[in-house]
């Protein structure tokens, strides 16, 4: 499973990323087909349309400046009089709708087309002026014939011109309305078929992932029976050890302080006596360490409760004579009664071993001290043993709490056991633990237990510390 898992990331990846970029390209694709069509909406409405109306109107514009042509001359001819101004105001307005129309932007063809216009427009504005000025010079029958031969050739001409731009104009108002129907649906296809895509894209993914997120959890959970299979057989090989080991050391630490008692001052087998008995006594240390660290990890019992004097009084009495041994002061700073939400046993085996590390990384300190202080806090007892030992270093600071670790050149001996063992009794039992360290003026190791509830304290008895 371990070595599959690149190829496992590397497929959730790939699937999510299609997804996401089916939903980007989908998304970009109905942008820009919509910006499409929103132009070619705009052309037909304001192009298009707008072309055909102002051609329309010059069209219309055109046909009344013809009729009105006509009556002026047909009066001229009669002798009627005649004004001009409503002719000259048709045609202003046929100036008007085609300058109009010159201000749209032109579609392939179509300024082509309006040359022809142009073309048609200026020989109809021609032959009407030279109409106009046969009136006025007293010639209307002359006049008449021009309106009725090649005026009138002239106005069907400019009107069939201007009718072909209309049609022109119209063919792209058909085209543009086409291509925005057809772009709608093929907007509407490729977007439903890129949007399937992305939401077929992200189920693989996360069915992928909920495959793999089974497989894990069932990985995790073979691995959690496994450990636990471990830490029972690592009890109960701890138990096998303290049987196996233990019961045969104590009948030789016996039978060597026996022979002590029998030896001499001066006589020469009590060295090598001695010898064996410190042989016996670390071997016995190492054991008891494997073992207490082997139980660190069991689950606290429920309603634990180990008032804290009493545990600190034992300890005193077992390690005060050893501060002496070392010329070192062992003291308790004052302190109200309380009591931590754990076994006497577990409280002793904490404490021992930080007064025990404290005791025996005093080296050639100037001052040998070590002082244990109680803080009764709100949830949480708190306890401290400061040293006046050399410090721990910075390299180790964050690792002392970590099995097997041990300052480098350490002289005394040991497994590096102690620390991990407080650490994990603390943890197990919903505390903490901490250093305050200053390299060449001492440590304080401190740790944190819950408070125990307030219920009559079980009595403390003194055998069964040793053996929790």
């Amino acid at each position: 499973m371990p070595e599959r898992l690149p190829s496992i990331l590397l497929s959730l990846f790939a699937a999510f990323f299609a997804a996401i970029a089916s939903f980007v390209i989908s998304a970009a694709y109905a942008e820009h087909r919509e910006a499409e069509i929103d132009a070619a909406a705009k052309s037909l409405a304001e192009n298009a349309t707008s072309s055909i109306m102002h051609l329309a109107a010059a069209r219309a514009e055109l046909r009344h400046t013809q009729a009105l042509l006509g009556d002026l001359v047909n009066n001229a001819a009669l002798g009627r009089p005649f004004d001009r101004h409503e002719l000259d105001e048709a045609r202003d307005a046929l100036s008007r709708s085609l300058d109009a129309y010159l201000d749209m932007p032109v579609y392939p063809g179509e300024l082509r087309q309006w040359q022809t216009v142009a073309q048609e427009l200026a020989k109809l504005h021609l032959d009407a002026d030279r109409a106009l000025s046969l009136v006025a010079s007293g010639h209307p029958d002359q006049a008449n014939k021009l309106v009725d031969g090649a005026l009138r050739a002239d106005f069907n001409s400019t009107s069939e011109a201007v009718m072909a731009s209309i049609d022109l104009n119209a063919r792209q108002a058909l085209r543009l309305a086409t291509e925005i129907a057809a772009s709608r649906v093929r907007s509407r296809r490729i977007a439903l078929v890129l949007n399937t895509a992305s939401v077929m894209f992200a189920l693989l993914a996360c069915a992928a992932a909920a495959v793999q997120i089974r497989r894990h959890v069932r990985l995790l959970w073979r691995q959690g029976v496994l450990l636990e299979r471990r830490a029972d057989e690592l009890e109960q090989f701890a138990g096998r050890v303290a049987h196996d080991v233990l019961s045969p050391l104590g009948s030789v630490a016996l039978a060597l302080d026996l022979a002590l008692r029998r030896c001499g001052e001066g006589d020469p087998a009590r060295n090598a006596l001695e010898r064996a008995r410190l042989s016996i006594l670390r071997v016995k240390r190492m054991t008891d360490g494997l073992l207490e660290f082997a139980r660190a990890g069991a689950r606290p019992e429920p309603g634990a409760r180990a008032e804290v004097h009493p545990v600190i009084d034992d300890l005193m009495v077992e390690l005060a004579p050893v501060a002496v041994e070392l010329g070192a002061e062992l003291r308790v700073e004052p302190f109200a009664p309380c009591a931590v939400a754990a076994s006497p046993g577990v409280l002793t085996s904490i404490l021992a071993n930080l007064i025990r590390n404290a005791l025996k990384y005093l080296g050639d300190a100037a001052v040998c001290r070590v002082v244990i202080r109680v803080l009764d806090a709100r949830e949480a007892v708190r306890i401290e043993v400061e040293d006046t030992g050399p410090g721990v270093a910075p390299a180790l600071e964050h690792l002392v709490f970590e099995p097997h670790v041990r300052a480098q050149g350490a002289r005394v001996p040991g497994l590096g056991l102690g620390l991990a063992t407080v650490k994990r009794l603390t943890e197990a039992h919903g505390g903490r633990v901490g250093l305050r360290t200053v390299v060449g003026k001492g440590s304080l190791f401190w740790f944190e237990l819950p408070r125990a509830s307030a219920e009559p304290a079980h009595a403390f008895n003194i055998g069964s510390s040793t053996n929790a």
